[in-house]
């Protein structure tokens, strides 16, 4: 009797140590990928300087060019990988100094690209509202990493998140515009780039200022996004919507930037990792019913037109991040995430830094 009780006993605790040694090993092999990621990450795309940095999304060998999307992205991942301790404060404050020196006029908004060659910097005129999004939503989560300098990045997003309001924001519609170029003048007005809807963000956005023109905006939004999920079986919306009221109509081929204007292509990729971050009941809907479609699909394929057929027959990452993102919140798509970790198993790319992007941010806050 002893012997047996004396056997039961040990076998729970060579369980319990073989459980601790597989938890503390995964744990230690995701803390790798994670820094891999960054450090790759950082190795292709940040070109610094010294006392500022960008993120440069081109191969060209003559020169750099900056986007403020791949800026809004690169502050976010530095502020992600702080918090995993792969970062440090300079790193953010070196994005953070480049876009301070490249606002738009007298605004706080980012010139939404700008053409580096041989250190000399020519900005384009206007914005594009996801770049000053993710730029506002990093300076928050730096106040929170950076405590001693938490009110001069706050103030600073809230300066931002003002001009936003001041210039890309359509308020009959109670939609944000893609740039303060749509103006109510144009017929770009009433148009949403739908990787745009960002409810956590907004949220957060209304927490900061007090603003509830954040929340309308929330819940405008993402009713418009809801409007043209119903309209298509598989729940999939496209990259760009008109809104007309209650009316919700996907772009036209080429009515904006490429022919697949009105696909699930490369701008609402984005939004199972947008919308899986926020609690909302709209956002859970949406991306649930985007989700379940992609649980019938043999791989995520690089775009798909509204009814689910597929734009390519090959895979790109920039599709599948977001969906191992948002699979990963939730036990009934294991299925997802099973078949869409390979994104993790290869070298990060060094030609595309949207996919890049993607794949960072998604290795920094899902593993």
């Amino acid at each position: 009797m002893k012997r047996t009780k004396f056997r039961f006993i040990w076998f729970t605790v060579v369980l319990a140590a073989l459980t601790a040694i597989m938890f503390y090993a995964r744990k230690d092999s995701t803390g790798i990928l994670q820094k891999n990621s960054y450090k790759e990450w950082q190795q292709h795309f940040v070109v610094a300087g010294q006392d500022y940095a960008y993120v440069k999304t081109s191969t060209d060998k003559d020169k750099d060019i900056v986007l403020s999307e791949a800026q809004g992205y690169g502050m976010l991942i530095a502020v992600d990988a702080a918090e995993k301790g792969q970062a440090q404060q300079e790193d953010f404050e070196k994005l953070y100094q480049y876009y301070l020196s490249h606002r738009e006029g007298e605004t706080q908004l980012m010139s939404w690209r700008q053409t580096v060659i041989e250190n000399q910097v020519s900005a384009e005129a206007n914005n594009a509202t996801d770049g000053d999004l993710y730029i506002a939503y990093s300076l928050i989560k730096a106040a929170k990493q950076w405590p001693k300098k938490s009110d001069d990045y706050l103030q600073q997003a809230q300066a931002i998140l003002q001009d936003i309001l001041t210039y890309n924001y359509n308020s009959e519609q109670k939609i944000l515009t893609v740039g303060n170029w749509a103006t109510a003048d144009s017929k770009f007005h009433n148009l949403v780039r739908t990787s745009d809807i960002l409810p956590a963000q907004f949220q957060a956005f209304y927490d900061l200022t007090g603003n509830k023109d954040w929340l309308t905006i929330k819940d405008s939004m993402l009713s418009k996004l809801e409007t043209v999920s119903q309209q298509y079986e598989t729940g999939l919306v496209p990259d760009f919507v008109w809104v007309d009221g209650d009316t919700v109509s996907p772009a036209e081929p080429n009515d904006i930037s490429t022919e697949n204007d009105g696909d699930y292509s490369y701008n609402a990729c984005r939004l199972p990792y947008n919308l899986a971050q926020s609690k909302d009941n709209k956002s859970q809907k949406i991306v649930t019913k985007m989700l379940d479609f992609f649980m019938e699909e043999d791989s995520i394929k690089a775009g798909y037109d509204l009814e689910g057929q597929p734009l390519n027959q090959y895979q790109a990452s920039s599709f599948s991040a977001p969906v191992f993102y948002a699979a990963n919140k939730n036990n009934d798509y294991r299925k997802l995430v099973q078949q869409n970790k390979y994104i993790f198993m290869t070298e990060l790319s060094s030609e595309n830094y949207y996919e890049a992007a993607l794949v960072t941010l998604v290795a920094l806050e899902s593993l």
